[in-house]
């Protein structure tokens, strides 16, 4: 058996502002990790490392851009806290942007599934379930300073430089 989860923010952006700061390597680095590589396309790399030195590693299944993207990942054996990992198969993040009816709002939802249910993994569980919590809200706060609501940039200098 498995387990998912989900965690969701609205930000006031429009999608394609709030799209280009979770899929660009300068913007993921602002709100989310320390180094970032993205081949945007299906079947492309999506590779954080995070701060604290761990690294992500998803293939890009889904890529619609503005409205959708998939990530399968193969979870690392130092994800888990305790115990052999076993043969668990791959955690699949869903990242939807929608449009809030009636405004230039979009609520971003991540929703991940295939976390085996075994005690093992329950530090990765957790982990990724807070850790995307704190992260989206990452995300409203760096946005919504820098983003108009009309998803232009507050001031020139608004979007992130290169590390």
């Amino acid at each position: 058996m498995t387990r998912g989860y989900a965690q969701f923010v609205e930000i006031h952006v429009p999608p394609p502002a709030a799209w280009t700061a979770f899929t660009e390597e300068p913007w993921l680095r602002r709100w989310y990790c320390a180094d970032a590589t993205v081949e945007p396309h299906r079947g492309g790399a999506f590779r954080v490392r995070l701060r604290d030195g761990r690294v992500r590693d998803a293939t890009i299944d889904v890529w619609e851009p503005n409205r959708r993207l998939r990530l399968i990942y193969f979870p690392e054996a130092d994800y888990v806290a305790a115990g052999d990992p076993g043969d668990a198969g791959p955690v699949v993040e869903d990242v939807l942007f929608d449009t809030k009816p009636g405004s230039h709002s979009t609520v971003v939802r991540v929703m991940g599934a295939g976390v085996p249910d075994d005690r093992a993994w329950d530090g990765y569980y957790k982990r990724v379930r807070l850790g995307w919590a704190y992260l989206l809200h990452e995300l409203k706060r760096s946005l919504e300073a820098d983003v108009a609501p009309d998803g232009q940039p507050k001031v020139a200098a608004a979007r992130p430089a290169s590390r």
